[in-house]
Protein backbone atom coordinates (compact mmCIF):
# COMPACT_ATOMS: atom_id res chain seq x y z
CA UNK A 1 0.00 0.00 0.00
CA UNK A 2 2.78 2.43 0.91
CA UNK A 3 4.51 1.65 -2.39
CA UNK A 4 1.31 2.40 -4.35
CA UNK A 5 0.89 5.78 -2.60
CA UNK A 6 4.52 6.67 -3.26
CA UNK A 7 4.22 5.80 -6.95
CA UNK A 8 1.01 7.82 -7.27
CA UNK A 9 2.73 10.84 -5.76
CA UNK A 10 5.58 10.49 -8.24
CA UNK A 11 3.04 10.45 -11.05
CA UNK A 12 1.72 13.91 -10.09
CA UNK A 13 2.97 16.86 -12.18
CA UNK A 14 6.00 18.71 -10.86
CA UNK A 15 3.97 21.89 -10.41
CA UNK A 16 1.54 22.21 -7.52
CA UNK A 17 0.27 25.73 -8.22
CA UNK A 18 -2.30 26.83 -10.78
CA UNK A 19 -3.26 30.17 -12.28
CA UNK A 20 -7.05 30.01 -11.93
CA UNK A 21 -8.08 33.44 -13.20
CA UNK A 22 -6.83 36.93 -14.04
CA UNK A 23 -8.65 40.13 -13.10
CA UNK A 24 -7.84 43.64 -14.38
CA UNK A 25 -8.92 46.72 -12.38
CA UNK A 26 -8.25 50.08 -14.13
CA UNK A 27 -8.51 53.24 -12.01
CA UNK A 28 -7.65 56.94 -12.53
CA UNK A 29 -4.17 56.47 -11.01
CA UNK A 30 -3.14 52.94 -11.92
CA UNK A 31 -4.17 49.57 -13.27
CA UNK A 32 -4.19 46.62 -10.89
CA UNK A 33 -3.81 43.12 -12.34
CA UNK A 34 -4.63 40.25 -9.97
CA UNK A 35 -3.52 36.66 -10.58
CA UNK A 36 -5.71 34.22 -8.64
CA UNK A 37 -3.55 31.24 -7.63
CA UNK A 38 -4.35 27.90 -6.03
CA UNK A 39 -1.48 28.34 -3.54
CA UNK A 40 1.11 30.95 -2.54
CA UNK A 41 3.04 32.08 -5.66
CA UNK A 42 6.79 31.70 -6.13
CA UNK A 43 7.60 34.42 -8.64
CA UNK A 44 10.12 36.70 -10.36
CA UNK A 45 9.45 39.67 -12.61
CA UNK A 46 11.26 42.18 -14.82
CA UNK A 47 10.47 44.79 -17.47
CA UNK A 48 11.49 45.03 -21.13
CA UNK A 49 11.43 47.90 -23.63
CA UNK A 50 10.96 48.09 -27.40
CA UNK A 51 8.05 47.38 -27.02
CA UNK A 52 7.25 47.92 -23.33
CA UNK A 53 6.47 44.69 -21.48
CA UNK A 54 6.27 43.25 -17.99
CA UNK A 55 7.33 39.61 -17.62
CA UNK A 56 6.13 37.48 -14.69
CA UNK A 57 7.74 34.08 -14.07
CA UNK A 58 5.74 31.72 -11.83
CA UNK A 59 7.77 28.75 -10.67
CA UNK A 60 6.06 25.37 -10.43
CA UNK A 61 2.80 26.72 -11.85
CA UNK A 62 0.45 25.98 -14.73
CA UNK A 63 -2.35 27.92 -16.39
CA UNK A 64 -5.93 26.66 -16.39
CA UNK A 65 -7.63 29.90 -17.55
CA UNK A 66 -8.27 31.30 -21.01
CA UNK A 67 -6.19 34.49 -21.19
CA UNK A 68 -7.90 35.55 -24.42
CA UNK A 69 -11.23 35.93 -22.58
CA UNK A 70 -9.96 38.21 -19.80
CA UNK A 71 -12.10 41.34 -19.35
CA UNK A 72 -9.62 44.17 -19.85
CA UNK A 73 -10.66 47.83 -20.03
CA UNK A 74 -7.23 49.23 -19.17
CA UNK A 75 -5.58 51.58 -21.64
CA UNK A 76 -2.19 50.66 -20.17
CA UNK A 77 -2.39 46.85 -20.52
CA UNK A 78 -2.75 45.98 -24.20
CA UNK A 79 -2.71 42.21 -23.79
CA UNK A 80 -1.85 39.44 -21.31
CA UNK A 81 -0.33 36.32 -22.90
CA UNK A 82 1.79 33.26 -22.21
CA UNK A 83 5.39 32.88 -23.39
CA UNK A 84 8.05 30.20 -23.24
CA UNK A 85 8.83 29.56 -19.56
CA UNK A 86 12.28 30.16 -18.15
CA UNK A 87 12.45 26.59 -16.86
CA UNK A 88 10.47 23.40 -17.30
CA UNK A 89 7.42 23.15 -15.07
CA UNK A 90 7.01 26.92 -14.83
CA UNK A 91 4.67 29.54 -16.28
CA UNK A 92 5.71 32.81 -17.94
CA UNK A 93 3.16 35.59 -18.41
CA UNK A 94 3.82 38.67 -20.52
CA UNK A 95 1.88 41.92 -20.11
CA UNK A 96 2.12 44.00 -23.28
CA UNK A 97 2.02 47.64 -22.20
CA UNK A 98 1.27 50.93 -23.93
CA UNK A 99 4.04 52.75 -22.01
CA UNK A 100 6.94 52.10 -19.66
CA UNK A 101 6.04 51.65 -15.99
CA UNK A 102 7.58 50.83 -12.63
CA UNK A 103 5.50 47.91 -11.39
CA UNK A 104 4.70 47.13 -7.76
CA UNK A 105 4.28 43.38 -7.31
CA UNK A 106 3.29 41.62 -4.09
CA UNK A 107 1.46 38.46 -2.93
CA UNK A 108 -1.71 38.42 -0.83
CA UNK A 109 -2.88 35.64 1.46
CA UNK A 110 -6.47 34.31 1.30
CA UNK A 111 -9.10 36.77 2.57
CA UNK A 112 -12.86 37.01 2.16
CA UNK A 113 -13.97 35.43 -1.12
CA UNK A 114 -10.42 35.33 -2.50
CA UNK A 115 -7.65 32.75 -2.20
CA UNK A 116 -3.93 33.26 -2.78
CA UNK A 117 -3.18 36.12 -5.14
CA UNK A 118 -0.31 37.86 -6.86
CA UNK A 119 -1.09 41.57 -7.23
CA UNK A 120 0.55 43.70 -9.92
CA UNK A 121 0.07 47.46 -9.59
CA UNK A 122 0.94 49.45 -12.71
CA UNK A 123 1.00 53.19 -11.90
CA UNK A 124 0.35 55.71 -14.63
CA UNK A 125 2.73 58.54 -15.38
CA UNK A 126 2.83 61.26 -12.73
CA UNK A 127 -0.23 63.46 -13.06
CA UNK A 128 -2.85 64.97 -10.84
CA UNK A 129 -5.48 62.46 -9.87
CA UNK A 130 -8.49 62.40 -12.15
CA UNK A 131 -10.60 61.39 -9.19
CA UNK A 132 -10.46 64.72 -7.43
CA UNK A 133 -11.94 67.71 -9.20
CA UNK A 134 -9.72 70.74 -9.46
CA UNK A 135 -10.15 73.03 -6.49
CA UNK A 136 -10.74 76.72 -7.20
CA UNK A 137 -7.84 79.03 -6.53
CA UNK A 138 -8.27 81.02 -3.35
CA UNK A 139 -11.10 80.93 -0.87
CA UNK A 140 -13.57 83.17 -2.69
CA UNK A 141 -16.42 81.22 -4.19
CA UNK A 142 -15.07 77.91 -2.92
CA UNK A 143 -18.12 77.20 -0.83
CA UNK A 144 -18.27 74.13 1.38
CA UNK A 145 -16.25 71.27 -0.13
CA UNK A 146 -17.25 67.80 1.08
CA UNK A 147 -14.97 64.87 0.23
CA UNK A 148 -16.95 61.62 0.04
CA UNK A 149 -15.07 58.35 0.36
CA UNK A 150 -16.91 55.20 -0.82
CA UNK A 151 -15.30 52.47 1.28
CA UNK A 152 -13.36 49.56 -0.25
CA UNK A 153 -13.53 48.97 -4.03
CA UNK A 154 -11.93 46.85 -6.73
CA UNK A 155 -9.88 44.00 -5.29
CA UNK A 156 -11.18 44.88 -1.81
CA UNK A 157 -14.90 43.96 -1.69
CA UNK A 158 -15.38 44.87 1.96
CA UNK A 159 -17.97 42.79 3.80
CA UNK A 160 -20.25 40.43 1.88
CA UNK A 161 -23.82 39.81 3.03
CA UNK A 162 -25.63 36.45 3.25
CA UNK A 163 -27.32 37.23 -0.09
CA UNK A 164 -23.91 38.05 -1.66
CA UNK A 165 -24.39 41.81 -1.49
CA UNK A 166 -20.97 43.47 -1.70
CA UNK A 167 -20.21 46.35 0.64
CA UNK A 168 -18.10 48.11 -2.02
CA UNK A 169 -21.15 48.39 -4.31
CA UNK A 170 -23.43 49.71 -1.57
CA UNK A 171 -20.90 52.34 -0.47
CA UNK A 172 -20.35 53.57 -4.03
CA UNK A 173 -24.09 53.83 -4.72
CA UNK A 174 -24.82 55.76 -1.50
CA UNK A 175 -21.78 57.99 -2.03
CA UNK A 176 -22.77 58.88 -5.59
CA UNK A 177 -26.30 59.76 -4.46
CA UNK A 178 -24.87 61.85 -1.61
CA UNK A 179 -22.53 63.66 -4.00
CA UNK A 180 -25.44 64.50 -6.31
CA UNK A 181 -27.41 66.02 -3.41
CA UNK A 182 -24.43 68.10 -2.28
CA UNK A 183 -23.70 69.35 -5.80
CA UNK A 184 -27.31 70.51 -6.14
CA UNK A 185 -27.09 72.54 -2.93
CA UNK A 186 -26.00 76.17 -3.54
CA UNK A 187 -22.76 76.90 -1.73
CA UNK A 188 -21.70 73.24 -1.51
CA UNK A 189 -19.56 71.00 -3.71
CA UNK A 190 -18.73 67.27 -3.54
CA UNK A 191 -15.51 65.43 -4.37
CA UNK A 192 -15.47 61.61 -4.62
CA UNK A 193 -12.32 59.66 -3.76
CA UNK A 194 -13.39 56.98 -6.26
CA UNK A 195 -15.99 56.96 -9.02
CA UNK A 196 -15.91 53.31 -10.01
CA UNK A 197 -15.07 49.79 -8.91
CA UNK A 198 -11.38 50.14 -8.13
CA UNK A 199 -9.29 50.32 -4.97
CA UNK A 200 -7.83 53.59 -3.66
CA UNK A 201 -5.07 53.39 -1.05
CA UNK A 202 -6.21 54.58 2.38
CA UNK A 203 -3.55 57.30 2.53
CA UNK A 204 -4.53 58.43 -0.97
CA UNK A 205 -8.13 59.00 0.11
CA UNK A 206 -7.27 61.75 2.58
CA UNK A 207 -4.74 63.13 0.08
CA UNK A 208 -7.50 63.53 -2.53
CA UNK A 209 -9.60 65.40 0.04
CA UNK A 210 -6.66 67.64 0.93
CA UNK A 211 -5.88 68.52 -2.71
CA UNK A 212 -9.52 69.50 -3.18
CA UNK A 213 -9.27 71.74 -0.08
CA UNK A 214 -12.12 69.79 1.51
CA UNK A 215 -13.81 71.14 4.63
CA UNK A 216 -15.01 67.66 5.63
CA UNK A 217 -14.23 64.04 4.75
CA UNK A 218 -17.12 61.56 4.98
CA UNK A 219 -16.24 57.88 4.55
CA UNK A 220 -19.22 55.62 3.75
CA UNK A 221 -19.22 51.95 4.82
CA UNK A 222 -21.54 49.08 5.77
CA UNK A 223 -20.90 47.23 9.04
CA UNK A 224 -20.59 43.48 9.54
CA UNK A 225 -20.48 40.95 12.37
CA UNK A 226 -19.81 37.21 12.66
CA UNK A 227 -23.51 36.56 13.27
CA UNK A 228 -26.60 38.17 11.78
CA UNK A 229 -28.08 39.61 14.98
CA UNK A 230 -26.56 43.15 15.18
CA UNK A 231 -28.17 45.85 13.08
CA UNK A 232 -28.34 49.62 12.84
CA UNK A 233 -26.36 52.56 11.50
CA UNK A 234 -23.57 54.30 13.39
CA UNK A 235 -21.08 57.14 12.97
CA UNK A 236 -17.42 56.98 13.97
CA UNK A 237 -14.76 59.60 14.69
CA UNK A 238 -11.03 59.37 15.36
CA UNK A 239 -10.06 57.98 18.75
CA UNK A 240 -7.90 59.99 21.13
CA UNK A 241 -5.17 57.35 21.15
CA UNK A 242 -4.90 57.26 17.34
CA UNK A 243 -4.87 61.05 17.13
CA UNK A 244 -2.08 61.28 19.69
CA UNK A 245 -0.06 58.60 17.85
CA UNK A 246 -0.40 60.44 14.55
CA UNK A 247 0.70 63.74 16.05
CA UNK A 248 3.62 62.04 17.76
CA UNK A 249 4.81 60.47 14.53
CA UNK A 250 4.84 63.86 12.81
CA UNK A 251 6.73 65.52 15.64
CA UNK A 252 9.39 62.81 15.47
CA UNK A 253 10.16 63.82 11.88
CA UNK A 254 11.85 67.08 12.79
CA UNK A 255 13.47 67.40 9.37
CA UNK A 256 9.97 67.53 7.84
CA UNK A 257 8.38 70.02 10.21
CA UNK A 258 8.60 72.73 7.55
CA UNK A 259 6.57 70.51 5.24
CA UNK A 260 4.09 69.60 7.95
CA UNK A 261 3.53 73.15 9.18
CA UNK A 262 3.98 75.13 5.95
CA UNK A 263 4.69 78.81 6.54
CA UNK A 264 4.51 78.25 10.28
CA UNK A 265 7.32 75.72 9.90
CA UNK A 266 9.43 78.37 8.18
CA UNK A 267 8.88 80.74 11.09
CA UNK A 268 9.86 77.99 13.54
CA UNK A 269 13.02 77.25 11.59
CA UNK A 270 14.08 80.89 11.71
CA UNK A 271 13.29 81.28 15.41
CA UNK A 272 15.01 80.07 18.55
CA UNK A 273 14.49 76.30 18.99
CA UNK A 274 11.38 75.54 21.00
CA UNK A 275 10.49 71.86 21.39
CA UNK A 276 6.88 72.65 22.34
CA UNK A 277 5.99 75.19 19.64
CA UNK A 278 5.43 72.73 16.79
CA UNK A 279 3.42 70.49 19.10
CA UNK A 280 1.26 73.46 20.09
CA UNK A 281 0.36 74.26 16.47
CA UNK A 282 -0.37 70.62 15.66
CA UNK A 283 -2.35 70.15 18.85
CA UNK A 284 -4.51 73.21 18.23
CA UNK A 285 -5.32 72.18 14.67
CA UNK A 286 -6.04 68.59 15.71
CA UNK A 287 -8.35 69.71 18.52
CA UNK A 288 -10.24 71.94 16.12
CA UNK A 289 -10.68 69.26 13.45
CA UNK A 290 -11.71 66.55 15.90
CA UNK A 291 -14.21 68.84 17.63
CA UNK A 292 -15.77 69.72 14.27
CA UNK A 293 -15.83 66.06 13.22
CA UNK A 294 -17.60 65.14 16.45
CA UNK A 295 -20.21 67.89 15.99
CA UNK A 296 -20.85 66.85 12.38
CA UNK A 297 -21.22 63.21 13.43
CA UNK A 298 -23.92 64.12 15.95
CA UNK A 299 -25.89 65.96 13.27
CA UNK A 300 -25.58 63.01 10.88
CA UNK A 301 -26.72 60.57 13.57
CA UNK A 302 -29.73 62.74 14.33
CA UNK A 303 -30.75 62.70 10.66
CA UNK A 304 -30.03 58.99 10.19
CA UNK A 305 -32.23 58.19 13.17
CA UNK A 306 -35.26 59.45 11.22
CA UNK A 307 -34.82 56.90 8.39
CA UNK A 308 -32.84 54.02 9.90
CA UNK A 309 -32.43 52.06 13.10
CA UNK A 310 -29.35 53.26 15.02
CA UNK A 311 -26.82 50.81 16.39
CA UNK A 312 -25.49 53.48 18.77
CA UNK A 313 -27.13 56.85 19.44
CA UNK A 314 -23.84 58.66 20.09
CA UNK A 315 -20.72 58.93 17.92
CA UNK A 316 -18.21 56.15 18.50
CA UNK A 317 -14.41 56.38 18.53
CA UNK A 318 -12.03 54.11 16.64
CA UNK A 319 -8.48 53.95 15.30
CA UNK A 320 -9.31 54.10 11.59
CA UNK A 321 -6.72 55.03 8.96
CA UNK A 322 -9.11 57.01 6.77
CA UNK A 323 -9.94 59.32 9.72
CA UNK A 324 -6.36 60.08 10.71
CA UNK A 325 -5.81 63.41 8.87
CA UNK A 326 -6.20 66.03 11.61
CA UNK A 327 -6.25 69.00 9.24
CA UNK A 328 -9.58 67.77 7.81
CA UNK A 329 -12.58 67.04 10.06
CA UNK A 330 -13.46 63.42 9.26
CA UNK A 331 -16.30 61.02 10.03
CA UNK A 332 -17.05 57.43 9.02
CA UNK A 333 -20.69 56.46 8.48
CA UNK A 334 -21.69 52.80 8.86
CA UNK A 335 -24.96 52.68 6.94
CA UNK A 336 -26.09 49.43 8.59
CA UNK A 337 -25.08 45.79 9.10
CA UNK A 338 -24.75 44.04 5.76
CA UNK A 339 -24.42 40.80 7.75
CA UNK A 340 -28.02 41.24 8.99
CA UNK A 341 -30.54 39.67 6.58
CA UNK A 342 -33.11 42.47 6.84
CA UNK A 343 -30.61 45.31 6.58
CA UNK A 344 -28.73 43.66 3.72
CA UNK A 345 -31.98 43.58 1.74
CA UNK A 346 -32.55 47.27 2.49
CA UNK A 347 -28.98 48.32 1.70
CA UNK A 348 -29.23 46.70 -1.72
CA UNK A 349 -32.30 48.74 -2.74
CA UNK A 350 -31.96 52.05 -4.54
CA UNK A 351 -34.83 53.66 -2.61
CA UNK A 352 -33.23 52.95 0.78
CA UNK A 353 -29.86 54.14 -0.52
CA UNK A 354 -31.63 57.39 -1.48
CA UNK A 355 -32.95 57.75 2.08
CA UNK A 356 -29.52 57.14 3.60
CA UNK A 357 -27.86 59.63 1.26
CA UNK A 358 -30.54 62.23 2.01
CA UNK A 359 -30.12 61.74 5.79
CA UNK A 360 -26.32 62.08 5.63
CA UNK A 361 -26.68 65.15 3.43
CA UNK A 362 -29.17 66.82 5.78
CA UNK A 363 -26.90 66.16 8.75
CA UNK A 364 -23.97 67.80 6.96
CA UNK A 365 -26.08 70.72 5.76
CA UNK A 366 -27.55 71.30 9.21
CA UNK A 367 -24.07 71.49 10.70
CA UNK A 368 -22.86 74.09 8.20
CA UNK A 369 -26.02 76.13 8.57
CA UNK A 370 -25.34 76.29 12.30
CA UNK A 371 -21.59 76.85 11.75
CA UNK A 372 -21.30 78.90 8.53
CA UNK A 373 -18.05 78.19 6.74
CA UNK A 374 -15.64 80.95 5.86
CA UNK A 375 -15.89 80.06 2.19
CA UNK A 376 -19.66 80.37 1.96
CA UNK A 377 -22.60 80.76 4.29
CA UNK A 378 -25.58 78.44 3.95
CA UNK A 379 -28.87 80.08 4.81
CA UNK A 380 -32.01 78.31 5.93
CA UNK A 381 -33.16 78.21 2.31
CA UNK A 382 -29.94 76.57 1.16
CA UNK A 383 -28.69 79.70 -0.62
CA UNK A 384 -25.11 80.90 -0.57
CA UNK A 385 -24.15 84.23 0.95
CA UNK A 386 -20.85 86.01 0.28
CA UNK A 387 -20.65 87.84 3.59
CA UNK A 388 -17.54 85.89 4.53
CA UNK A 389 -16.30 84.83 1.12
CA UNK A 390 -12.77 86.06 1.73
CA UNK A 391 -12.01 83.34 4.24
CA UNK A 392 -11.39 79.71 3.32
CA UNK A 393 -11.92 77.40 6.29
CA UNK A 394 -14.70 76.62 8.81
CA UNK A 395 -14.97 78.49 12.08
CA UNK A 396 -14.00 76.71 15.30
CA UNK A 397 -16.76 74.56 16.75
CA UNK A 398 -16.51 76.11 20.21
CA UNK A 399 -17.53 79.67 21.04
CA UNK A 400 -15.16 81.90 23.02
CA UNK A 401 -16.13 83.22 26.43
CA UNK A 402 -17.14 86.87 26.20
CA UNK A 403 -14.68 89.43 27.59
CA UNK A 404 -15.24 93.04 28.52
CA UNK A 405 -12.31 94.64 26.66
CA UNK A 406 -11.72 94.22 22.92
CA UNK A 407 -8.20 93.79 21.60
CA UNK A 408 -6.35 96.96 20.72
CA UNK A 409 -4.99 95.41 17.51
CA UNK A 410 -6.51 92.85 15.13
CA UNK A 411 -5.22 89.36 15.78
CA UNK A 412 -4.56 86.65 13.23
CA UNK A 413 -5.86 83.13 13.26
CA UNK A 414 -3.35 80.64 11.88
CA UNK A 415 -4.61 77.31 10.61
CA UNK A 416 -2.45 74.74 8.89
CA UNK A 417 -2.93 71.95 6.41
CA UNK A 418 -0.66 68.99 6.98
CA UNK A 419 0.18 65.72 5.29
CA UNK A 420 -0.48 62.56 7.32
CA UNK A 421 2.27 60.28 8.54
CA UNK A 422 3.17 57.78 5.86
CA UNK A 423 2.35 54.11 6.27
CA UNK A 424 3.17 51.05 4.14
CA UNK A 425 0.86 50.80 1.16
CA UNK A 426 -1.26 47.81 2.11
CA UNK A 427 -4.52 46.43 0.92
CA UNK A 428 -7.35 45.81 3.34
CA UNK A 429 -6.17 42.28 4.00
CA UNK A 430 -2.68 43.31 4.96
CA UNK A 431 -0.51 42.43 1.96
CA UNK A 432 2.78 44.34 1.89
CA UNK A 433 3.94 45.43 -1.58
CA UNK A 434 7.50 45.06 -2.85
CA UNK A 435 8.43 47.92 -5.15
CA UNK A 436 11.31 47.69 -7.63
CA UNK A 437 11.94 47.48 -11.36
CA UNK A 438 12.67 43.79 -10.97
CA UNK A 439 12.08 41.48 -8.06
CA UNK A 440 11.00 38.16 -6.66
CA UNK A 441 8.98 36.61 -3.88
CA UNK A 442 12.11 36.48 -1.75
CA UNK A 443 12.28 40.27 -1.51
CA UNK A 444 10.70 41.60 1.23
CA UNK A 445 2.47 67.21 1.04
CA UNK A 446 3.17 70.22 1.40
CA UNK A 447 1.25 72.13 4.06
CA UNK A 448 -0.42 75.32 2.94
CA UNK A 449 -1.03 77.66 5.85
CA UNK A 450 -3.35 80.59 5.58
CA UNK A 451 -3.70 83.59 7.82
CA UNK A 452 -7.05 85.27 8.33
CA UNK A 453 -7.37 88.74 9.77
CA UNK A 454 -10.20 88.70 12.29
CA UNK A 455 -12.34 91.82 12.59
CA UNK A 456 -13.66 90.87 16.02
CA UNK A 457 -11.00 88.55 17.43
CA UNK A 458 -11.37 86.26 20.38
CA UNK A 459 -9.17 87.73 23.10
CA UNK A 460 -7.36 85.21 25.32
CA UNK A 461 -8.81 85.20 28.81
CA UNK A 462 -6.03 85.63 31.35
CA UNK A 463 -8.27 85.29 34.37
CA UNK A 464 -11.82 84.16 35.00
CA UNK A 465 -13.95 86.06 37.50
CA UNK A 466 -16.35 84.23 39.81
CA UNK A 467 -19.38 85.66 37.98
CA UNK A 468 -18.03 84.13 34.72
CA UNK A 469 -17.85 80.68 36.30
CA UNK A 470 -21.38 81.10 37.58
CA UNK A 471 -22.51 80.94 33.95
CA UNK A 472 -20.50 77.80 33.21
CA UNK A 473 -21.15 74.11 33.69
CA UNK A 474 -19.49 72.49 36.70
CA UNK A 475 -18.05 69.05 35.92
CA UNK A 476 -16.53 66.60 38.42
CA UNK A 477 -13.97 64.28 36.81
CA UNK A 478 -14.74 60.55 37.11
CA UNK A 479 -12.75 57.41 36.34
CA UNK A 480 -11.77 56.94 32.69
CA UNK A 481 -12.27 60.57 31.68
CA UNK A 482 -9.59 62.67 30.01
CA UNK A 483 -9.37 66.30 29.00
CA UNK A 484 -9.63 65.41 25.33
CA UNK A 485 -12.82 63.39 25.84
CA UNK A 486 -14.40 66.15 27.89
CA UNK A 487 -13.47 68.64 25.17
CA UNK A 488 -15.23 66.44 22.59
CA UNK A 489 -18.25 65.90 24.83
CA UNK A 490 -18.84 69.60 25.46
CA UNK A 491 -17.65 70.89 22.06
CA UNK A 492 -14.82 73.04 23.39
CA UNK A 493 -11.08 72.91 22.71
CA UNK A 494 -8.62 71.45 25.19
CA UNK A 495 -6.67 74.70 25.13
CA UNK A 496 -9.81 76.56 26.23
CA UNK A 497 -10.35 74.19 29.17
CA UNK A 498 -6.72 74.58 30.23
CA UNK A 499 -7.06 78.36 30.04
CA UNK A 500 -10.34 78.66 31.96
CA UNK A 501 -9.35 76.23 34.71
CA UNK A 502 -5.73 77.44 34.94
CA UNK A 503 -4.40 73.91 34.47
CA UNK A 504 -0.64 73.43 34.54
CA UNK A 505 -0.90 70.37 32.29
CA UNK A 506 -3.52 68.34 30.45
CA UNK A 507 -3.53 65.63 33.09
CA UNK A 508 -6.69 65.65 35.23
CA UNK A 509 -7.50 63.74 38.42
CA UNK A 510 -10.59 61.86 39.62
CA UNK A 511 -12.72 64.23 41.71
CA UNK A 512 -11.21 67.35 40.16
CA UNK A 513 -13.73 70.12 39.42
CA UNK A 514 -13.63 71.66 35.95
CA UNK A 515 -15.64 74.60 34.64
CA UNK A 516 -16.99 74.21 31.10
CA UNK A 517 -18.14 77.18 28.98
CA UNK A 518 -21.61 76.72 27.54
CA UNK A 519 -22.22 77.07 23.82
Amino acid sequence: MILVIALSLLALPSWANQLKSVRVWPSPDNTRVVLDMSSAPNYNYFTLTGPDRLVIDLKGASNVTNLARIENKSELVRKIRESSPLEKGGLRLVLDLSSAIKPVVFPLAPAGPYGHRLVIDLPYEEKSSATAQAAPVGGKGKGVVIAIDPGHGGEDPGSIGPRRTYEKRVTLAVSQKLAALIDREPGMRAVLTRRGDYFVDLNKRSEIARKAKADLLVSVHADSFHNSTPRGASVWVLSTNRANREMGSWLEKQEKQGELLGGVGKVLAESDPNPYLAQTFLDLSMDKSRAEGYDVSRQILRSLGRVARLHKKAPEHASLAVLKAPDIPSVLVETGFISNHAEEKLLATSSYQDQLARAIFEGIRNYYRAHPTKGAMLTGKGQASNKQAAVSRPAPASKPVAVSKPAAQPVQQVVTNRMPATEPNRSSDGGAPVSSVGGSSSGAGVIKPYVVAAKEPSVPVTSVQSNDKANMLRHVVTRGQSLSRLAEKYGVSQARLVEINKLKSRDIQIGQVLYIPQK
